[in-house]
């Protein structure tokens, strides 16, 4: 049993995290009974990896558009409305006044880049790259989960099978029990016999016991992978699993790695994220061009201190500018007339569309040192090209050694099953003479258990191998783009 669930183990390790349907939201079945088909399309739709993974996925196709955008002319508005007391600087005159005032102005501003050494192409090129690879990534999920589900309704059916495997030989042993103890009490075995079987009744409660444990892990495993509370009723349909030698191995091991580095969704990820460091490295590159851009910009002012003055004539002004004698008794007397000014508001209106000012120019920025940011910027896009580049070797050697595997455990399995079915039909033999013999006092209950043991590990390591081999025998058609429901 131990065996056994360690090998079941080693099998659910081969599974990873889950992908989500877009769009789709799967129900649970009403009745409780859950086909395969039906766990993985809720499993898409409700599993919480699955559901990160498609925010992550939504978040590329944002930045994707951002990119986009960038590419347009950005125009900006803004106004300011200041109280000012003391000396100040009249925006609309750009006089030096010492009053209580209050100003205002409004500017609109336009910018719009011509040229940025061709990064904010490349931004968008590597956006587009960075969403293809999520989007394939998205798909590896799914189909992880689905190899994941199946894993899991492969250890539920293994598990089932277990129980009534233990059932059934709890039943014969207690079966042989009550026969032992009427014979006991005929006088026509020992005691000792009658002890025996009821200790090995107990050793058969205890594996109906196990095995009723480990059917209740694998449909919490499940669960838990379904998202579903522990406390729901679950229970699965029961598919039709064709035995090992009905279904060989037919494939080589080449054909499978070239059909799965061609078509699954991790590899075709790790290449687009190659790509994506690439055009990371000429967007870094990039800096180390001039910028050149246009920009415009449109202004006006208002202030409380700004009016009309119009000028009006007064009283003459009286002024001695010399005398005609040497005496000073005769002066030269010249009058002028004197000028007041009449004051009226300038309306807010009209000086903001009075005072409309304009203005449009080009901005050239020359990259000279700042700091050796551009040169780093490259070095590290260099180290992300090479970094990506080794992690797609790393998604290849993966899926080759993930393949290798499953390919030798598959025929491994295979072997395994074709020698536990001899096996078990030699047990159930050597069982069923064994119960003849026991019943006849040939043999006693100590040399019965060892056979009975015998039959029943036989008829363990026979499902063990097939539910092995059929898992194995998924995983390549898996990787191989073929259905693989049960």
């Amino acid at each position: 049993m131990k065996k056994t669930s360690r090998i079941l183990l080693l099998a659910l390790g081969l599974a990873s995290s889950a992908g989500i349907t877009e769009g789709f939201a799967q129900q649970a079945p009403t009745d409780g009974t859950w086909s395969l088909q039906e766990a993985v399309n809720y499993a898409k739709a409700n599993n919480l990896q699955v559901r990160r993974s498609f925010l992550i996925k939504e978040g590329n196709r944002i930045d994707l558009k951002q990119s986009k955008f960038d590419r347009l002319p950005s125009l900006n508005g803004s106004s300011s409305y200041n109280f000012n007391f003391g000396t100040y600087v009249d925006p609309t005159t750009q006089d030096l006044r010492s009053e209580s005032s209050q100003t205002n102005s409004f500017q609109l501003g336009a910018n719009l880049p011509l040229f940025l050494g061709l990064q904010r192409v490349n931004a968008i090129k590597q956006n587009e790259l960075e969403l293809q690879a999520s989007e394939q990534e998205y798909l590896s999920l799914q189909n992880d989960i689905t190899i994941q589900l199946i894993t899991s309704f492969l250890n539920i059916l293994f598990a089932e099978e277990l129980v009534k495997l233990s059932t059934q030989t709890k039943d014969l042993t207690n079966q042989q029990l009550n026969r032992t103890r009427i014979l006991f009490k005929a006088g026509s075995v020992a005691e000792n016999a009658v002890l025996d079987l009821e200790s090995q009744l107990a050793a058969d409660d205890l594996d109906l016991i196990n095995a009723e444990n480990q059917r209740d892990l694998s449909r919490l495993t499940l669960k838990q992978l379904l998202n579903l509370p522990a406390n729901k009723d679950f229970n699965i349909e029961v598919p039709d699993i064709p035995e090992p030698d009905q279904d060989p191995v037919l494939v080589s091991l080449e054909q499978v790695y070239d059909v799965a580095s061609q078509t699954q969704p991790a590899i075709k990820a790790a290449e687009l994220r190659v790509l994506s460091a690439q055009k990371g490295l000429e967007l870094a590159r990039g800096g180390f061009y001039p910028r050149l851009s246009m920009f415009g910009g449109l202004n006006t002012f208002y202030s409380s201190a700004r009016d009309f003055r119009f000028p009006e004539s007064g009283a003459l002004r009286q002024t001695t500018i010399g005398f005609s004698d040497s005496e000073g008794t005769d002066p030269f007397i010249i009058y002028t007339p004197t000028t007041t000014f009449r004051r009226e508001t300038y309306e807010y209106l009209d000086q903001l569309k009075d005072g409309v000012g304009k203005n449009f120019g080009f901005s050239l920025q020359v990259p000279i040192l700042n700091g050796l940011q551009v040169r780093n910027n490259v070095q590290r896009a260099k180290l992300q090209q090479q970094d990506a580049q080794i992690n797609a070797e790393i998604e290849r050697n993966n899926l080759r050694q993930t393949i290798e595997q499953a390919y030798v455990d598959a025929l491994a399995a295979q072997r395994r099953y074709n020698a536990a079915k001899e096996q078990l039909q030699a047990a159930e033999k050597n069982y069923n003479n064994a119960q003849l013999r026991l019943n006849n006092g040939v043999i006693n209950t100590v040399d019965f258990n060892i056979i009975a043991n015998n039959y029943r590990a036989a008829q363990s390591n026979l499902l063990q191998a097939k539910y092995e081999y059929t898992f194995k025998q998924k995983v390549l058609d898996f990787y191989q783009g073929k259905d693989i429901s049960l």
